[in-house]
């Protein structure tokens, strides 16, 4: 019987992270070996919290997304092909469903201030009642 990978050790691969001590860092060519998670912290959260942390996304929208991860379609880019759908482990990209929108989780990084990231989901939120309001 092959074994299968799960999830959040794909995303470890994916990331090139290194275990030691206890805990997972990222040391990349050219760069300072950092901190991205302890063992403590792996074990007990969830994927969303996993690809979050690495990307350094606040917890604000750790749960905004957890809670509405059904609204998004994780997305890689591939420079032939395009978007492409993937597992959330492997994403870079989310895609709001409702809007089509594409939320890079680099552009995610940039809003620093909690009342413009309410202002986006806001925005982002009112494209749902209009696909709801389109079905009746």
């Amino acid at each position: 019987m092959d074994y299968q990978k799960t999830d959040k050790e794909l995303l470890i691969e994916k990331y090139g992270l290194k275990h030691e001590d206890h805990a997972w860092y990222s040391e990349k060519e050219n760069s300072h070996k950092h901190l991205i998670f302890k063992d403590t912290f792996f074990e007990r959260t969830d994927i969303i919290g996993l690809l979050f942390r690495i990307n350094k996304l606040c917890m604000a929208k750790v749960k905004y997304f957890r809670k509405n991860i059904e609204k998004y379609e994780p997305l890689k880019y591939d420079y032939k092909k395009g978007f492409l759908a993937v597992p959330l482990w492997d994403a870079d990209f989310l895609r709001h469903r409702a809007s089509g929108f594409i939320l890079d989780f680099r552009y995610l990084q940039t809003i620093t201030v909690y009342n413009d990231f309410v202002v986006l989901c806001k925005e982002l939120e009112s494209f749902e009642s209009i696909k709801k309001s389109e079905k009746f």
